[in-house]
C-alpha cells in the first residue's frame, strides 16, 4: 500500500506550499514511501481529491473552501486526512495509524 499524497505545485499560497513541504519532509524523515501526485497536471486527481476527500484543509485565508484543498492524503484509495488531521497524528506519535499503514 502506497501513501498518496495530493499537492498542487503551483499553488499561489504559502501556507499550502509550507503544509505541502512539512508533510513530505516529515514522511522523508520517518522513512515512509510515498507517491506525491500534482493535481495541477492531473484532471483525474484533482476530482479524485476533491471528491473523496471529507477534510477540507482550511487555511488561514479560506478557512471554509468550497473543494477541499491540498495537501489531502490517502493511502492508495482510502482518504487519511488533511494538513491538520496530519499534524495531529504527528504530534502524538500515532502517523502508521494516521497513514493506515
Amino acid at each position: 500500500m502506497v501513501v498518496k499524497v495530493y499537492v498542487s505545485e503551483v499553488s499561489g499560497s504559502n501556507e499550502i506550499r509550507e503544509r505541502q513541504t512539512t508533510i513530505l519532509l516529515a514522511l522523508k524523515s520517518k522513512n515512509i514511501d510515498f507517491e506525491v501526485i500534482d493535481i495541477t497536471v492531473d484532471d483525474a486527481a484533482k476530482l479524485f481529491m476533491q471528491t473523496k476527500s471529507t477534510r477540507f484543509g482550511g487555511t488561514s485565508f479560506n478557512s471554509h473552501p468550497i473543494y477541499p484543498l491540498p495537501p489531502q492524503i490517502f493511502n492508495e484509495e482510502e482518504y487519511c486526512g488533511d494538513y491538520t488531521a496530519f499534524e495531529v497524528a504527528n504530534e502524538n506519535n500515532e502517523l502508521s495509524t494516521f497513514l493506515k499503514l
